[in-house]
């Protein structure tokens, strides 16, 4: 698993990922659908180096991002299939580094 820089044209996979997971969750298909802004990933955050992605073998495994002033951890979010495999705690240390790292 390589953990990279998200890229612009992968914020609609990412919103995905976002949907899926609260699907998995057991969150009903209206409020996901009705909540949908608070699952987009804008172009602007990608640019901005606030998300990073999980992937392997060209698969999208999760993401997280970090919030506007990259203080902290906005959104975390690991497709369903790769729940348990360790793909969520690698982001979170991933992104616990950035936030470290921003901050000093």
């Amino acid at each position: 698993m390589k953990i990279r820089k998200a890229r612009v044209e992968e914020a609609p996979a990412l919103a995905r990922i976002a949907q899926e997971s609260q699907r998995h969750l057991g969150c009903p298909d209206d409020w996901i659908n009705h909540s949908q802004t608070g699952f987009s990933i804008s172009s602007d955050l990608i640019s901005d180096d606030s998300v990073y992605l999980a992937e392997e073998s060209g698969e999208l495994q999760g993401f997280y991002a970090l919030a506007a002033d990259g203080a902290s951890l906005e959104q975390l979010q690991v497709a369903p299939s790769h729940l348990g495999t360790g793909v969520g705690k690698e982001l979170f240390l991933h992104a616990m580094e950035k936030v470290c790292q921003r901050n000093n």
